[in-house]
């Protein structure tokens, strides 16, 4: 089994200044990409923010029996 190697093109250092940059570049087809402002799903916002409201449910009562229960202490 050979292996062969392809001779490499390496830049002078003057030439090409976004090699680096374009190692990392995504490369997005086109039509897939993000077709809103946010990229983020209809379904998965709508969970989102469903369990945020759950969530604010629970801390306000959380936040109205801690407040009656120094209310009880209070009197004590």
């Amino acid at each position: 089994m050979k292996i062969k190697k392809k001779p490499m093109k390496i830049k002078a250092p003057g030439e090409g200044g976004a090699t680096i940059a374009d190692r990392f570049r995504l490369d997005v087809p086109e039509g897939k990409g993000a077709k809103g402002g946010s990229g983020v799903g209809k379904t998965a916002a709508t969970w989102a923010f469903s369990f945020g409201l759950i969530a604010l449910a629970v801390m306000a009562g959380l936040a109205w029996m801690l407040y009656s229960h120094l209310e009880y202490l209070q009197n004590v």
